[in-house]
């Protein structure tokens, strides 16, 4: 028996074990010897964490029995006596073993216990000598046994990467983490509460659809192979929501996951969650309406308030809130005057003047849009509705009557973000047909976000869709502002990552271990002969010399990544903050975004030219130049960041 047990534990693949991990395979022997499973049976429990501290005083007075079950995460104390705390989704309690109240048996399973491992116990509440709420081990048993050990610090697992990657650690071990999630599901509740307390429907429809829609976004691409047909992931449920309409549904909203094929930073992920809702007979100032009450509402399920603090700024978002033009909003912040443009050229005059790019091919509504998002958006820090968006931007909702370069649509914004979107919608079949038109000729000069034409929609249209008030929100951006988290990815359980798994890592180390046994150095640089260059083709060194004065002016420095996001609006640009060791953090741009994603450069020790004068680029002052290799290979550029050994500080001055 003992010999077929020790086979169990054998492990035949997967990552090297190490020491902690071996001896706690042992201990899965010892356990089975002294009869125990080591992964129980079900546990009967009665109390968590929070309700005996909430009733500690009564279930001490009556020495109530409690039945608990958790996680050990801290064990401490040898001898005839040991404390351990005990944690639960509510929180942690002390325990106190001791081995003349234990059985023998249970005191030896004890001795087996590790920091990880999950117990059920059963005891009762005391306070000892120094305060602390204890609950006195009578009984317990093994319900899981942990084959790894917790993080080096148990108590804060502090590696943003990995806690994202690792999330069941993060969860484990940050307890705050919990509580964001915790927050995260009340609010949602807030919300579905709401729309079926004010007569709305609660719908589902397709997510693999045959054309997408409803956003200017690109989707992801899946083949069907039982209908042998290309399928996109939605970005958006709106134009099958409408067909709802059409069938005769007044008030609907969905829950949706949506999925854009872009990029990602710390305020966009390719999954992400969002309602949307219609209310027919109805229009812009419904939505409107419906946002604040939604937005106060989340506050209220999160805070019991409408004031909330979000990176030390407090934010109030009690109704009604003010509302700008987004022509006026452009004016309000750079003085420059959209609404008094007759012609392109005057639109293109404003851009030029105010350093923000735009195509050739864009029209007054784009250009302005652009302007927008450049000056203005950053600075809308307490909540506010920009109204009046551009037609170009806003193939689904209708024209204003008052000027035809807008549309009546509005989006909401806090902290300078955008929370949710919403217009009255367009019903007309024979206008929508032409702004379809609008966005294929769009598409056709580069614009990858354009709608595609969707004709069944169209037709659904022509049998009559009632007028009708439509909102989007963004639920992870606006769990964001209301759990005071700096990342999408704090707010989503399992957010994208770069694939990096545990025997990939391990592979790595092993690499570097074998390299710098080989090379001598510390395994940051790859012998060559790993590498094939043979297709690799590299311009021709300059033929002309230039003087050692004139080279030396130009200041190289190692520089380290705080942050790296997208520029909006920009498929080159990528944002750094970077360390360049004066204190003072240093922003530059760089048109690398074909080759890097922002997440994997963050951390990384780059070269810099640091004294280059700042050039406007979107609207951000570039403040010098990071260093790249380019090359040909088959007639691609291929482009690599200079990257240098992490050990470099910040500011290291290059010779």
């Amino acid at each position: 028996m003992a010999e077929n047990n020790q086979n169990k534990n054998v492990q035949t693949s997967g990552p090297k074990l190490n020491d902690q991990m071996i001896v706690r395979r042992e201990k899965l022997d010892k356990i089975r010897a002294l009869g125990v499973e080591p992964y129980g049976e079900k546990f009967e429990w009665d109390h968590h964490a929070a309700d005996i501290r909430a009733n500690a005083e009564e279930l001490e007075k009556n020495e109530t029995t409690v039945r608990i079950a958790g996680r050990i995460m801290i064990r401490r104390g040898a001898g005839k006596a040991a404390f351990a705390v005990l944690r639960d989704q509510t929180g942690d309690i002390q325990l106190y073993f001791r081995k003349d109240v234990l059985s023998e048996k249970e005191w030896d399973l004890w001795k087996l216990v590790d920091m990880g491992d999950i117990l059920g116990i059963e005891g009762v509440v005391f306070t000892t000598h120094t305060g602390e709420l204890t609950v006195r081990v009578h009984h317990f048993t093994m319900l899981s046994k942990s084959l790894r050990p917790l993080p080096g610090k148990w108590h804060g697992l502090t590696d943003k990467e990995q806690r994202y990657r690792q999330r069941y650690l993060d969860l484990m071990v940050n307890p705050e983490v919990r509580t964001t999630f915790v927050k995260r599901a009340a609010m949602m509740a807030a919300i579905r509460k709401w729309y079926t307390d004010h007569g709305f429907l609660e719908v589902e429809t397709p997510v693999l659809q045959p054309l997408y829609g409803g956003a200017n976004a690109k989707p992801f691409t899946t083949h069907f192979n039982a209908l042998d047909m290309t399928m996109y992931l939605r970005i958006a449920p709106e134009l099958y929501l409408k067909r709802l309409l059409v069938g005769g549904y007044e008030r609907i909203f969905e829950i949706t996951r949506n999925f854009r094929n872009e990029g990602m930073d710390t305020r966009h992920n390719p999954e992400f969650t969002a309602i949307e809702t219609y209310q027919a007979y109805g229009d812009i100032e419904d939505v409107i309406k419906q946002t604040e009450e939604i937005v106060e509402a989340c506050a209220l399920a999160s805070y019991g308030t409408t004031k909330f603090t979000y990176e030390g700024t407090e934010i109030d978002v009690k109704g009604p809130w003010p509302r700008l033009t987004m022509a006026g909003a452009v004016k309000k912040y750079t003085g420059e005057d959209f609404d008094a443009c007759e012609t392109i050229e005057d639109a293109r005059k404003i851009a030029d003047k105010l350093h923000v790019e735009y195509g050739e091919f864009d029209g007054f509504g784009k250009i302005l849009s652009a302007c927008f998002d450049e000056y203005v958006e950053a600075k809308l820090i307490q909540p506010v509705h920009i109204t009046e968006h551009p037609i170009e931007v806003s193939p689904l909702s209708k024209l204003d009557p008052k000027d035809p370069r807008y549309t009546i649509r509005f989006e909401s914004y806090i902290y300078g973000r955008e929370l949710a979107n919403g217009f009255s919608e367009l019903n007309d079949p024979i206008d929508q047909r032409k702004r379809f038109e609008m966005q294929v000729e769009e598409r056709a000069h580069g614009d990858d976000e354009a709608h595609p034409i969707d004709e069944d929609f169209l037709t659904a249209l022509e049998y009559g869709m009632p007028p009708t008030g439509g909102l989007g929100i963004g639920l992870d951006r606006l769990f964001m502002l209301m759990t005071d988290s700096s990342s999408i990815r704090d707010i989503i359980l399992f957010p994208a990552m770069k694939p990096e798994t545990a025997q990939e890592k391990a592979n790595a180390k092993a690499a570097e271990e074998a390299a710098m046994a080989e090379t001598g150095n510390d395994g940051f640089f790859k012998p060559n002969s790993e590498i094939d260059f043979s297709k690799a083709k590299v311009e021709p060194l300059f033929t002309d010399y230039v003087d050692f004065d004139t080279f030396s002016k130009s200041d190289f420095r190692a520089v380290k990544v705080k942050s790296c996001e997208a520029v909006k609006k920009s498929k080159k640009l990528l944002k750094f903050v970077l360390d360049d060791g004066t204190g003072t953090d240093r922003i530059i741009l760089s048109g690398i975004h074909a080759f890097y994603e922002p997440e994997e450069l963050i951390g990384k020790t780059l070269i810099a030219i640091v004294n280059l004068p700042p050039r406007a680029m979107m609207g951000i002052d570039s403040c010098g130049m990071l260093l790249s290799a380019i090359h040909e290979e088959e007639g691609e550029e291929k482009l690599h960041l200079l990257m240098v050994d992490n050990h470099i500080p910040a500011g290291a001055k290059l010779y």
